[in-house]
């Protein structure tokens, strides 16, 4: 199956996203620094500023030309219903209604109106009502008939909601309403947003709006989750940018993973369990070792793909690392000289410990950027899976490393 068919089973987790990386274009265009969002409340989109609320309905397709928006279309209809459904949870003197959409309208449609908050929407009214009457006196006719399934089955739930207003209502709530079509589908929201980062450099722009991308999809999950409040304000997306652009000039490196837990489905090498193994380790000691590997090999991985030029970097503290190390693994080969395996296994694990507890602190960091304990930790294992590092005293020929 074509994975970009909008009628795909992805569409609807592909609207999903779409609703959240449209929330962040959204915000970060919003000029009002007090600004702020929130995400499947009384609508898909709700923007909060300058005292207005607007409720925004996003309709998302893949498509290359996805059909064009009509009175008569679903989408229209189904976003009516949904706004019909919180009337009463709004002030509509304050609230205006946007239909977000990356179809087109037709260019016969009377619903052109819709693009200019300040045009007539009289002849729409009078489109809209004969739409929807015509979609029920079908439904009836063909219920009359014995006909099954009805038609309409799609529109008829907004058809019949709209309807069921006042005149008076009907007009004001169209006062309200605005139609967004044309926009970016969720294939081009990073790009977009990326354009729209004016004051960092353009070599630095997708780089940045990679990292807001990232930043913002977690808020967006602990928000779902109940980590953090449902309201992200814009003054939040703006902090975090400035963070961003400043790493970028000061060529910082960012600890991402430093709190991080690995996938269930991580598997680290199995060196590092052989390794550990070797002085009598426990599951405990297995576990760390394999939360912290996980942790180090993303950052070093991550690093690398962000700024080449860091692998040398890398490269020479994991030099520094090794050297620290060598002084105690070559203190204790010679305390261990001559004695049982016992002893070996105790004194290995005392070096185990070491680079858990000691070397994180004692030894300088990597930079001034990356201080949790974990780097240090995870990147010992990750050395210890080559054979670099060990914590038996016989540890390169009994796991057959060749010199």
């Amino acid at each position: 199956m074509d994975s970009t068919n909008a009628h795909s089973a992805d569409a609807s987790a592909l609207g999903f996203l779409y609703q959240a990386q449209y929330a962040l274009l959204r915000l970060w265009n919003e000029t009002s620094f007090e600004a702020v969002i929130y995400l499947e409340t009384l609508d898909d989109v709700v923007l909060e500023a300058n005292g207005q609320t607007i409720l925004e309905q996003l309709k998302h397709s893949l498509s290359t030309k996805p059909d064009a928006i009509t009175v008569a279309s679903v989408n229209v209809w189904k976003t009516f219903k949904a706004w019909i459904d919180v009337l009463p949870d709004l002030d509509l003197s304050k609230t205006s209604l946007h239909l977000v959409t990356v179809a087109d309208i037709s260019p016969t449609s009377p619903l052109k109106v819709l693009l200019d908050e300040t045009e007539n929407r009289d002849k729409l009214l009078i489109a809209l009502q004969e739409e929807a009457q015509r979609v029920i006196q079908e439904r009836a006719d063909a219920e009359a008939k014995g006909i099954k399934p009805l038609p309409h089955a799609k529109r008829a739930p907004g058809c019949e909601a709209f309807l069921k207003l006042t005149g008076d209502l009907q007009a004001v709530m169209l006062s309200r309403v605005r139609l967004k079509p044309g926009q970016q589908n969720i294939r081009h929201i990073e790009d977009e947003l990326a354009k729209r980062l004016t004051s960092v450099l353009a070599k630095d722009q997708p780089h940045v709006a990679a990292l807001m991308v990232e930043w913002w999809n977690r808020q967006i999950l602990y928000a779902h989750c109940g980590k953090r409040d449902k309201a992200i304000h814009r003054f939040e997306l703006v902090k975090r940018h400035m963070e961003i652009v400043a790493d970028i000039e000061h060529d910082n490196l960012v600890d991402y993973f430093a709190a991080e837990l690995p996938p269930d489905t991580y598997r680290s090498h199995p060196m590092v369990e052989h390794q550990i193994s070797l002085v009598g380790g426990t599951e405990a000691w297995l576990q760390r070792a394999v939360t912290n590997e996980w942790r180090a090999r993303e950052s070093r991985s991550r690093w690398s793909t962000e700024n080449p030029t860091w692998q040398e970097r890398i490269s020479k503290y994991d030099n520094r690392l090794a050297e620290e190390w060598s002084y105690k693994h070559a203190d204790m080969c010679e305390e261990c000289g001559g004695q049982s395996d016992e002893v070996k296994k105790t004194k290995g694990r005392e070096l185990l410990r070491w680079s858990f507890y000691e070397a994180p602190e004692k030894i300088e960091y990597l930079t001034s950027s990356v201080t949790a304990p974990s780097y240090v930790r995870g990147t010992y294992h990750v050395l210890s899976i080559d054979g670099r590092v060990g914590w038996h005293p016989d540890y390169f020929a009994l796991l057959g490393f060749k010199k």
